[in-house]
């Protein structure tokens, strides 16, 4: 014979901890997915900074920003607050970048402490400079180049006090503009000690030699900073064009079995980045 079990039904204490626990859940779902989210953003952000999509970069990292925004109205945290400020760093927003990591430092992030700070005169420097007060702005950068620890605060001060010492260039006498050249070579030297790695760094470096005259150096320093890679398309393509000027310039003063040799070097990395010829980048042709 067939047994008939008794049908049972939830009781309204059962029911309660039940919608409690889903709640929960949900609400820690929740949280969990702005992070994520937020991560997510930054890195599809880097992916296409890397492969010069500017645009559709920028789009992601106000995505990442939006998504840490809200994640630390929810439910504040040191993580929250540190993908919060990377992001604006990445925007330049950099007063408000200072305060995000000034609140990931005091929610237990050690390292934001010392961010705060770098990302504040940075920003500093750069009003200073946007209102006419360029002798304190490029101390600022100055200081930032060589003592900073926070890379993106570093190479961004590095940046702005070498195009700072290439404008003086114009208005001094020749002899002023080697020491100019000279200083800021150093100044670049020192910084790749440190970051060898950095292909904006010799970019700078190729920049400085091309206004030296050394036209086989700008060259090579500017193959690193391409295989290397750098941090926007426009600076990509004016890289690309300082090769092509030191490949025009060592054409008009090489010969013999110096030019053959670097004639031969150029043909291997222009096929390998499949440039059509000498003189035209691959990006030109499309």
């Amino acid at each position: 014979m067939t047994r008939i079990l008794p049908k049972t039904t939830p009781d309204n204490k059962t029911l309660s901890g039940v919608i409690i626990i889903l709640s929960l859940v949900l609400l820690l779902s929740g949280c969990a997915s702005s992070l994520q989210k937020a991560r997510l953003h930054l890195a599809r952000a880097q992916e296409r900074e890397k492969s010069f999509r500017t645009e559709e970069a920028i789009a992601f990292y106000k995505k990442s920003l939006e998504e840490a925004e809200r994640e630390v109205r929810k439910r504040p945290s040191a993580r929250a607050y540190l993908l919060k400020g990377l992001a604006e760093v990445k925007l330049a927003r950099w007063p408000e970048a200072s305060r995000s990591f000034s609140q990931a430092a005091a929610l237990g992030e050690e390292k934001a402490e010392g961010w705060a700070r770098e990302v504040s005169l940075l920003g500093l420097a750069v009003s200073l400079e946007e209102q006419g007060l360029s002798g304190p702005a490029i101390r600022l950068y100055s200081i930032l180049s060589e003592r900073g620890k926070f890379s993106p605060v570093v190479r961004a001060a590095l940046g702005r006090l070498i195009d700072s010492q290439l404008e003086l260039l114009p208005a001094v006498a020749e002899k002023e503009q080697e020491k100019i050249i000279t200083k800021s070579i150093g100044i670049v030297e020192k910084a790749l000690e440190s970051d060898p790695a950095c292909g904006y760094y010799h970019y700078l470096l190729s920049q400085l030699f091309g206004h030296r005259g050394k036209y086989r150096e700008s060259f090579e320093e500017a193959v690193m900073a391409r295989e290397l890679g750098l941090p926007g398309l426009e600076i990509h393509r004016d890289n690309d064009n300082q090769i092509v000027f030191c490949y025009r310039r060592l054409k008009d003063s090489l010969a013999g079995e110096a030019w053959t040799e670097f004639s031969r070097t150029y043909r291997l990395w222009i096929n390998k980045w499949k440039w059509p010829d000498e003189e035209t980048p691959d990006w030109k042709r499309r």
